[in-house]
């Protein structure tokens, strides 16, 4: 009996250490500039679904400086990973758009380490512009 208890305990543990802890939900911007604003969101600390007639969908949040995180495009649920397909790909920049700090092609992730200003732009460029509807973002470690 205590065995099955010891077990459950050890199993139970692993699985909250297993699950990605996400950033605060941020406001999700369409278009290269943000003039699409939307505050809405899904699962597992995403934000989504985007929106549609924009190519480019972005959320600048907050992040621990010199720590590694992983900016993902995820399905519209918010929980898994979105089918890269429709990404051309997925950047992670300084907030104001300034300079790449990561960036992947035809893929729904990349990784980075946060910069000394604390603060990233997390970017999915999409092939085609009503594809957003489709995929939600996030920033995890």
């Amino acid at each position: 009996m205590r065995f099955s208890t010891l077990l459950a305990f050890v199993a139970s543990a692993g699985l909250v250490a297993a699950t990605p802890a996400a950033i605060p939900v941020a406001d999700l911007h369409g278009g290269p500039t943000g003039e699409a604003v939307l505050s809405t969101q899904s699962g597992c600390g995403s934000s989504g679904p985007l929106g549609t007639g924009h190519y480019v969908w972005y959320i600048v949040v907050g992040c621990n400086a010199g720590s590694r995180y992983t900016c993902q495009v995820t399905d519209a649920t918010g929980c898994l990973p979105g089918n890269p397909d429709k990404i051309g790909s997925v950047e992670v920049d300084d907030p104001n758009d300034t300079y790449n700090i990561a960036k992947g092609s035809d893929t729904n992730s990349v990784s980075f380490v946060c910069p000394a200003g604390g603060q990233v732009r997390c970017q999915a460029n999409f092939n085609d512009n009503d594809d957003g509807p489709g995929y939600s973002l996030r920033v995890f470690q």
